[in-house]
């Protein structure tokens, strides 16, 4: 798909929340984002973009997320330099993909690493965090005196809709990159002193009586002391949601694109590697303390309300929880940061089919040796293939239901109706299933009839009530257009019981009379019902 318009064709992308959940629109029609995000540094070299929107051309990605920095846009204060934005967005257009820009500006991954040298040398000018113990971070304090990258985004979104209003290549912008504070669960700055023995914004007042400490008149952030780690990661989440909150007011003056925000999860799994920071921890300060995650949403949905959506980097952690919460903290999801492997497919299936998430967006696709990108390039293939048959001629969605199996969920049933879908994994007869991941999406086409996409489930049917079973009237597996390749019956089918699909890369099976593993990944099938027994004297 290209993105080449005219200028008089062009529409605006944007958030449309009519039928609940934020879906993205793009040239007047719903765009799932099948996207990658590419390493850090690739949109500052030449051959390695090329390879990045190479490998994304490949896995079927229809967008690429890539950054901006601050440091390259703003090397001496006040004297923008747009070179690099203007070969992101032509190359990125060249390959007729479209962009999401990351802004990597004040914070990335709780640090201030791509500030500019002369933001980095003045640390008088521009404060630092100060941590517990008295050490001074290296990380911008978000409650000092100047503006810090605030100009500079501006500067970026107002170059970007000078160079793209004719063509819409950029489709969403986000507002630095899991932002907050790591080594203190709060800053210990003068500045920050200052902040946190003021008096509570009017403006949050009412949004924190919920929380422990906060039911009260409290005057000032100091005086809360039910939950003190609660008080310090609300306290810099509204010294984070208020910066971020002056970046997004200011180039929506200029730009009507969505803004979006990006978190760092808190987690059960607390991974350390040497020299790196992973993911994990519950405390706040392992994670960094006062980004946009679910557990300070009264902070951050009342402070930053041009911000159109909180999104989760999904690495770790269990998605059945991750997902919803995001979805409800800002009516809609999407996923920047994931896993690029079968793992991630999966999350993809389920965030996309069952949590109504507008797209995802595997990381460092441009690192990956190309086999183990096979999982990635089919399921986009799949979901490129069957989106646009979930829409209706008059914008409505068909109903979606979504699925990723493990070994910590092997099983798991979606409702239709009266009758419930028990969607377990299918890794062949007598092959033990353990360690495989399986994932798919339902499509309910109305009257009885299913569409199924994804690889390696079953799925068998039980009605509600148990005087009635349910039987396949007809299972087709179809092509990516929408033609029937094959009627399926026999053992593709379980007799005509199941819906298989079998998983992508089958394992040798002991059975010694051999199956059929070859499948499209997409299939249709129509339900019927019959009683289970007959009453006496019917026949």
């Amino acid at each position: 798909m290209t993105n080449t318009t005219t200028a008089s064709a062009v529409m605006v992308p944007h958030l449309d929340r009519t039928s609940g959940l934020a879906q993205l629109v793009v040239d007047g029609r719903h765009f799932p984002v099948l996207g990658v995000e590419l390493h850090n540094s690739t949109s500052s070299g030449t051959a390695a973009l090329s390879h990045g929107l190479e490998t994304a051309s490949k896995v079927n990605a229809t967008t690429v997320l890539a950054s901006v920095t601050w440091e390259a846009l703003e090397p001496t204060e006040g004297n923008y330099d747009f070179s690099s934005v203007d070969k992101l967005v032509s190359e990125v257009r060249r390959a007729g993909l479209r962009l999401v820009l990351l802004w990597f500006g004040a914070w990335k991954n709780g640090s201030s690493s791509y500030a500019p040298a002369w933001v980095k040398l003045d640390w008088e000018r521009f404060p630092r965090c100060v941590l517990d113990d008295g050490r001074l971070s290296d990380t911008l304090s978000p409650f000092g005196p100047t503006q810090l990258d605030a100009p500079a985004f501006q500067a970026l979104v107002e170059h970007a809709e000078q160079i793209d209003a004719e063509h819409r290549t950029v489709i969403m912008i986000q507002i630095e990159n899991e932002i907050g504070l790591l080594g203190a669960s709060r800053d210990h700055s003068e500045q920050a002193d200052r902040a946190f023995h003021a008096a509570v914004p009017d403006s949050l007042r009412q949004s924190l009586r919920q929380r422990p400490g906060f039911e009260g008149d409290r005057r000032s952030w100091a005086d809360v002391t039910d939950d003190p780690l609660g008080r310090d990661e609300a306290f810099m989440a509204w010294g984070y949601a208020s910066h971020v909150e002056a970046l997004a007011r200011r180039a929506r003056t200029v730009s009507p694109l969505p803004f979006y925000v990006n978190a760092w999860l808190d987690s059960e799994i607390d991974i350390e590697v040497e020299g790196f920071a992973v993911a994990g921890g519950q405390v706040p300060g392992t994670y960094p303390s006062g980004g946009p995650l679910p557990r300070v949403a009264d902070v951050w949905t009342s402070i930053a309300t041009s911000v159109d959506l909180f999104t989760p980097d999904v690495y770790f952690g269990d998605p059945d929880k991750i997902l919803p919460a995001f979805a409800k903290m800002s009516r809609g999801l999407f996923i920047p940061e994931q896993r690029r492997d079968q793992s991630g497919v999966g999350t993809a299936f389920l965030a996309m089919g069952e949590y109504g998430a507008l797209g995802v967006s595997p990381f460092g696709v441009d690192s990956a040796d190309w086999e183990d990108l096979a999982p990635l390039e089919d399921a986009y293939a799949l979901l490129s293939a069957v989106f646009p048959l979930t829409r209706h001629p008059d914008g409505t969605r068909s109903e979606l239901m979504g699925f990723h199996l493990t070994d910590a969920v092997p099983m798991v049933t979606r409702s239709l109706g009266s009758i419930d879908l028990v969607i377990t994994r299918a890794a062949g007869i007598g092959v033990d299933p353990a360690g495989s991941d399986s994932y798919g999406m339902v499509v309910n086409l109305g009257d009885d009839t299913l569409l199924t996409v994804g690889r390696g489930f079953r799925i068998d049917f039980e009605h509600a009530d148990q005087a009635w079973q349910v039987g396949l009237e007809a299972v087709e597996e179809l092509e990516p257009d929408g033609m029937v390749a094959r009627m399926l019956n026999g053992d593709e089918t379980a007799g005509g019981t199941a819906i298989i699909h079998p998983p992508l890369q089958p394992a040798e099976s002991p059975f010694p009379i051999p199956m059929s593993h070859a499948h499209s990944g997409m299939s249709r099938c129509r339900l019927y019902r019959l009683p289970r027994t007959v009453a006496p004297g019917a026949v």
